[in-house]
């Protein structure tokens, strides 16, 4: 097999299993971005396209009164009036009547212009360590640091103060995950997974499969790890776990999908019941939770028999028949619905456009360039008649996306009227399409399959605070919790689009960001 210059994973090829880059190139590569890597945080501020991260400074006081506001707090289904939020360091310590604003001596009293708060937003299914690059290069390798730091930005940015993250380079996150929290780069709390335990048999790779696996130590280490561990076998997934809690996993992630987001009949690998088994009996070990990716209907009725804590994906082939959901719901399990990795099969040329005139808010050069050119590709395999093979070797195709998207929108509605748990996560990372920035358009697909802005805003806060067992610190704003609070101008509980215009963004006390509010 002739070899490649680049490590590609645009398509199916069994030889992504190894570190496909040549030699001459990868030891360039590596000199470079090693000594740029070697600097820390002070080296990402000076790359070229980072000006965007570089220029942001937050600002926190001990003490903060705000006032001027209406209230949604993810618990009474209206907004209030005519109160002030007493906040002492990273806590609030009251929800009083606005009074006398005078009597606040110590405080620093900060007027919100009328805005409606809201509980910071959590995004329970993340990948915020992807660089959207495909192929490795000098660029992906040189640029990825910085576009890390974008992710977190644009994260927090858009009133998202605490991400579910399910499966990245554990070197990348925890690097990064240790700077946002101490407000060193503008970020959301991150509870992580670290790199999922994905199945492979030999050299062929199951889900996810646009993830090639790296054994070059060198590499690794440029990288922070793996994308996603690949053991075989019983033994080496209790390692592979073993090794993700001791780098600091909150959670587990594994994978269990029988063929690609296509009409083939590829199969993909999975691991065997016994393999899963060990993922859960190592969780329970660490009392941390389970998380299982199933864009099938074999797999949420996998994850449902076994017992998984969290399911990952709306099912995309079928509707999920009711005695699963009913066991589901005594289980007491929840799903991530990422209903926007199917709904961006209808508006491609849309999210290109958006790439095209502001993709330097969101991007680096390499991602935009790779990015564009892999959703390029995606429209013109729509319009083309591929071969039966090539057809086979497709990881999306996106007319299958379309086809499905019924059943996954069917799914949510049934799923909902049932009474299950359903918390927001929308993937974003996860795709050639789904950058940070755009929560809100996986929240406006939930009101689209006709559940309420309350419920939906509940989704994205109290709901999912539920999920990740931090009810007591995050999800709702009352005395004793965090203080993580977004402005936003309009009512989402009338038009959720009102999430778009985050006017203001505090983590734990920290003001991440502010438009048009005075805190001088």
């Amino acid at each position: 097999m002739k070899k490649k210059d680049t490590i590609e994973s645009n398509t199916y090829d069994s030889s992504h299993y190894t570190d496909r880059i040549n030699r001459r190139d990868f030891l360039k590569i590596s000199a470079a971005v090693s000594s740029s890597l070697m600097l820390g945080s002070a080296g990402l501020a000076t790359i070229p396209g980072c000006g965007y991260n570089s220029d942001w400074k937050g600002i926190s006081f001990p003490k903060v009164v705000l006032h001027n506001f209406k209230l949604f707090d993810s618990v009474s289904n209206k907004l209030q009036k005519d109160l002030a939020l007493i906040i002492e360091s990273d806590e609030i310590r009251g929800i009083e009547r606005k009074g006398d604003l005078s009597q606040y001596k110590d405080y620093k009293v900060v007027d919100l212009k009328g805005f409606t708060v809201l509980p910071g937003l959590i995004d329970n299914h993340v990948h915020v360590t992807v660089p959207f690059m495909y192929s490795v290069n000098y660029n992906t390798l040189s640029q990825m640091n910085p576009q890390i730091r974008y992710n977190f930005r644009n994260c927090i940015m858009s009133g998202i103060t605490t991400v579910r993250d399910v499966g990245g380079f554990p070197g990348k996150l925890n690097k990064f995950r240790e700077m946002a929290d101490k407000n060193e780069i503008p970020g959301p709390r991150v509870i992580s997974s670290l790199s999922p335990i994905a199945a492979r048999e030999g050299d062929l790779l199951g889900a996810p499969e646009k993830a090639p696996y790296f054994k070059n130590p060198i590499l690794k280490w440029i990288l922070g790890g793996n994308y996603a561990e690949r053991p075989i076998g019983v033994e080496e997934i209790k390692a592979a776990c073993e090794e993700m809690v001791q780098l600091g996993a909150q959670w587990l992630k594994t994978l269990q999908q029988d063929h690609p987001y296509s009409y083939a009949p590829r199969k993909l690998p999975n691991h065997s019941d016994d393999g899963y088994k060990a993922i859960l009996k190592t969780g329970e070990k660490y009392g941390i939770k389970c998380a299982l990716h199933e864009p099938l209907l074999s797999g949420f009725k996998k994850g449902v028999d076994l017992g998984f804590h969290t399911l990952e994906h709306m099912p995309m082939d079928g509707v999920i028949p009711d005695r699963y959901i009913e066991k589901f719901i005594k289980n007491e399990m929840a799903i991530m619905p990422t209903i926007m990795i199917y709904g961006d099969s209808f508006v491609i040329n849309k999210i290109l456009d958006l790439i095209n005139d502001k993709g330097g808010e969101y991007l680096m050069p390499e991602a935009i360039k790779q990015m564009s050119g892999r959703l390029r590709k995606t429209l013109e395999m729509e319009k083309s008649k591929l071969s039966e093979a090539a057809y086979a070797d497709l990881q999306f195709d996106n007319q299958y996306a379309k086809d499905m998207f019924p059943n996954v929108t069917a799914n949510l509605k049934k799923l909902h009227r049932m009474g299950a748990t359903i918390g927001a996560g929308s993937d974003i990372g996860g795709t050639a399409s789904g950058f940070f920035g755009r929560f809100s358009d996986e929240l406006k697909h939930y009101i689209s399959a006709g559940i309420s802005n309350f419920d939906v805003l509940r989704m994205a806060t109290s709901v999912n605070a539920h999920i990740l067992d931090m009810e007591d610190k995050i999800g709702t704003i009352e005395k004793g919790k965090l203080a993580d609070i977004i402005a936003v101008d309009g009512n989402p509980l009338n038009d959720i689009s009102a999430v778009d215009k985050t006017m203001m963004v505090m983590k734990g006390g920290f003001f991440v960001k502010n438009i048009g509010i005075d805190l001088g």
